[in-house]
Formats: structure tokens, sequence, C-alpha cells
């Protein structure tokens, strides 16, 4: 099924809202969003027609089994290239921004990579490997530090 960036945002969206409540309504979307109530009726009317959100007007929406099943894909996505982001030092703020527009595009082995890379650095010894601390470094400095202390060859 070919959906849009946009639909994937609401299916998202939906998502979340729906973690806190049984059920989003037309203007917890648009608030959300920062789209206009309107722009979210018309949307959720498209999501039911492709069988992805349960929708009656002033009922409010939910997600069927496979808007369930996009929209936890779409928002682990998210997470993972938001929590690389992080890894390579950018702000959190911009991090989250920059991985909303980033989660569309990715094919899905590299997606399954930078899970594979966050793992491995999650998991090694000593709170993340010695050469993710030469980057914060090297990031808040500009300089190797690592070459002026002799360290680099340990990496």
């Amino acid at each position: 099924m070919d959906i849009t960036r946009r639909e994937e945002d609401y299916l998202e969206a939906i998502y979340e809202i729906t973690k806190r409540k049984s059920k989003a309504g037309t203007m917890d979307l648009a608030e959300y969003l920062n789209v206009k109530p309107a722009s979210v009726t018309e949307m959720l009317q498209k999501l039911r027609a492709k069988g992805l959100v349960y929708y009656k007007k002033y009922e409010g929406v939910y997600l069927t089994k496979e808007g369930k099943n996009l929209a936890h894909a779409v928002r682990e996505r998210h997470e993972t290239i938001r929590e690389l982001l992080k890894y390579l030092q950018v702000p959190v703020e911009i991090a989250q921004k920059d991985a909303c527009i980033m989660e569309h595009n990715l094919n899905p082995l590299t997606i399954i990579q930078l899970k594979k890379f966050i793992a491995f650095i999650k998991k090694c010894p000593k709170q993340g490997p010695l050469w993710l601390d030469h980057f914060k470094t090297y990031s808040k400095t500009g300089k190797f530090e690592c070459i002026e202390k002799g360290e680099c060859e340990k990496i």
C-alpha cells in the first residue's frame, strides 16, 4: 500500500495520542500536527478509506491493526534516527525535528543497520566505546585530544 509522508505523520500522531487516551479527537490531532481541524477530517477520511483507522465524525479515531503496525514502524524509525543524531551530538530539539524529516525517506535496510549500530554502541562496555567519548570532545572543541594524549591507537 502506498502511504504518503503526511499520512505517516497522521498515523504516528494518532499512535502517540492513543497511548494516552483510547481515541484521538480531531482537535487533538489538529493541535498535535499544527493543522486546521478541516485538514484533519479530510485526512482521516482518506486513512479510513485505506483501512488504517476507525473513524466516525464526532466520535474520534483509533488505529486498525494495519494502521498500528504502520504507525509503530514509523515511530521506531523516528526513534532510531533521533538516537543516532543524539550520538552525533545533535541537540535534542534539532534531532527530534530532523528525525521527523528523515524517517520517511530511508531504505528499510538502512534503518536495520542504524538499529544495529546503536545497539552496538549501547552494549559496549564501560558506558560506551572510548571513540565515542573522543568524538564528543572533538564535537565540542574541534581537537583530536586522543592524538595529544596518545590514546587514538587504543581505539
